[in-house]
């Protein structure tokens, strides 16, 4: 195997026409750099350089081989460099699957942006289910999901739990309620999607009230539904309510009986990538948006 020093070393003297000012350039001594040189000759088969008292200059099959040896050098250091900064967490790409709102993590993944702009990020929406086989298929780094499957991923980290909220348009007779319990949404016609959170929350409604509901699994998003609720297609549930973004026709009421929803992160290497590790810690540090507080921005 050829030691990647000796290219250094020659292209060094190739650059600055003498094995002495080459080692005063990297810093070695000439000895080290002369004898560099010639265990690469002795490893290509042939001379690189015509010495004289002059200095050295290369043969014409050596400036060949050291233009040819300067560029795949080239891309050696570039390809170090590029590794060593995605194990140090600044350059690479992270695929995030989502079975929860971008709105949770918002400002999660914005700093992380922020602190490292040489890192792509992908977010991937998907049923609780769904972004846990991702992650077992290395299709994605990390997940944020509120179930964690029995045959998930090993890792797993409780990240915080978010308070649920139900969407009522704004004729509903409880839409002057501070709370509402679930008990008294039990005959609504409720709206979920089909992706994302909404097959966890259709359980989490079954689950809760016991009882056969009348729920209806659509496939589109949170904001539509939202906008269906507006236009009396029925009630639907959140895990955070979305003031800024929705219609004037509907309102955000809290569950009363600590209704709460985890949120857990999963993925499936114990020695993740950092940029995982620090979106993770990032997701932790993020404080849970009030109906309240959302509501006053």
């Amino acid at each position: 195997m050829l030691d990647f020093r000796l290219f250094r070393y020659a292209l060094a003297s190739a650059e600055h026409g003498s094995f002495r000012r080459a080692a005063a350039a990297l810093n070695i001594q000439q000895s080290t750099v002369s004898r560099g040189v010639r265990t690469l000759e002795h490893r290509v088969g042939g001379p690189l350089f015509e010495r004289s008292h002059a200095g050295i200059r290369p043969t014409p099959a050596g400036e060949r081989f050291l233009q040819e040896a300067a560029l795949g050098f080239d891309h050696l250091e570039r390809a170090t460099q590029r590794i060593g900064a995605m194990q140090r967490g600044e350059h690479g790409e992270v695929t995030v699957a989502a079975s929860v709102p971008f709105l949770l993590f918002a400002d999660a993944f914005e700093r992380l942006r922020d602190e490292h702009p040489g890192v792509a990020l992908e977010i991937v929406e998907g049923t609780c289910s769904g972004c846990a086989m991702m992650v077992q298929q290395r299709k994605a780094e990390v997940a944020f999901v509120s179930t964690i499957p029995g045959n998930g991923p090993a890792q797993s980290l409780h990240v915080r739990d978010e308070r649920l909220v139900a969407v009522l348009p704004k004729s509903h007779r409880l839409a002057d309620a501070p709370t509402v319990l679930l008990e008294e949404l039990r005959a609504e016609r409720f709206i979920l999607g089909a992706g994302g959170l909404g097959p966890a929350l259709a359980d989490y409604l079954q689950r809760q009230l016991d009882a056969k509901l009348d729920q209806r699994l659509l496939r589109v998003g949170q904001c539509d539904l939202i906008n269906m609720v507006a236009r009396g297609f029925g009630a639907t549930l959140a895990i955070r309510d979305l003031p800024h973004a929705a219609p004037d026709g509907v309102v955000f009421i809290p569950i009363a009986d600590e209704n709460t929803f985890p949120i857990h992160a999963i993925w499936g290497s114990p020695t993740a990538n950092p940029s995982v590790t620090r979106l993770v810690n990032l997701a932790r540090e993020a404080r849970p948006i009030t109906v309240r507080q959302a509501t006053e921005k």
